[in-house]
C-alpha cells in the first residue's frame, strides 16, 4: 500500500512538473476538478495520492523533523478558519488580474507550493493542510459526506493511538470517554498510513454506514 501511494505521488509529481514547465494549468484543474467530485464518492484521495504539495511537504517535514526546526506552538492566523478562503480569493484575483491586465499567467500553484514547504519547515504539515490550503478547504466540503471512506472498528480498538501519531492531517483523534479512535472524513487523506500501522487491524477503507 506504502509503495503503491510513493509511486502514485511520484508520477504526479511529474506530471505536475510538466504542467508548471508548458504553462497549461488547465490540465491540472481538471484533475483537481475530478479530485474535488470524486471525493463525494472516495473521499480526499487528492490529498494523499495526488498533490504535489502534500508530496513535497512530507519530504520537508522529515527533514525538518530531523534538524529540531518544527515547534508545536502555532501562531492564531495560522489557525483561522477564513484563512484558506481568503488565499483561495487572492488566488483567483491574481490569476484573473495577471491574464487581463498584464498578459501574464502567474505560476500560481508553484507559488502555493513553496508556501506549503516553507511553512513545514516550522509547523507541522496538519497547520497547512487544515488552515492554509484552499484545495484542503474545498476538498473537505466534498470528502466530508464521502460514501467510501477510512473508518475505525471501535470494537478492535485497543486506544494505542499509534494511528493519531502517524496521521499528517490530524484527522485522527482519541475520543475521551470511549478510549477509541475516530477518523474525520472532511479532513482525513485517505493515505492508509494509519491502516498500515494499526496493531489490530481495526481501521480499513470502506463504506461509510
Amino acid at each position: 500500500m506504502k509503495k503503491i501511494r510513493i509511486v502514485t505521488q511520484i508520477i504526479f509529481l511529474i506530471f505536475f512538473s510538466f504542467v508548471i514547465v508548458s504553462g497549461n494549468m488547465v490540465l491540472w484543474l481538471g484533475v483537481f476538478l475530478l479530485s474535488l467530485l470524486g471525493a463525494a464518492v472516495f473521499g480526499r484521495f487528492y490529498c494523499g495520492y495526488i498533490c504535489p504539495m502534500n508530496t513535497a511537504m512530507g519530504v520537508t517535514a522529515n527533514l525538518a523533523k530531523r534538524l529540531n526546526w518544527q515547534t508545536k506552538s502555532v501562531p492564531k492566523v495560522l489557525k483561522s478558519k477564513i484563512l484558506p478562503w481568503m488565499i483561495l480569493a487572492l488566488m483567483i484575483a491574481t490569476m484573473i488580474v495577471s491574464k487581463r491586465v498584464l498578459q501574464l499567467e502567474l505560476p500560481i500553484l508553484l507559488i502555493l507550493m513553496v508556501l506549503s514547504i516553507v511553512i513545514t519547515l516550522r509547523y507541522e504539515e496538519w497547520v497547512f493542510h487544515n488552515h492554509v490550503c484552499p484545495y484542503g478547504a474545498l476538498l473537505s466540503l466534498t470528502g466530508k459526506g464521502a460514501k467510501f471512506s477510512t473508518k475505525v472498528d471501535s470494537s478492535l480498538c485497543i486506544g494505542c493511538k499509534k494511528c493519531e501519531k502517524v496521521c499528517s492531517s490530524m484527522a485522527v483523534k482519541m475520543e475521551d470517554i470511549s478510549k477509541v479512535a475516530k477518523i474525520d472524513s472532511a479532513l482525513c487523506h485517505q493515505c492508509q498510513a494509519c491502516t498500515i500501522i494499526c496493531p489490530t487491524k481495526a481501521i480499513r477503507y470502506t463504506k461509510s454506514s
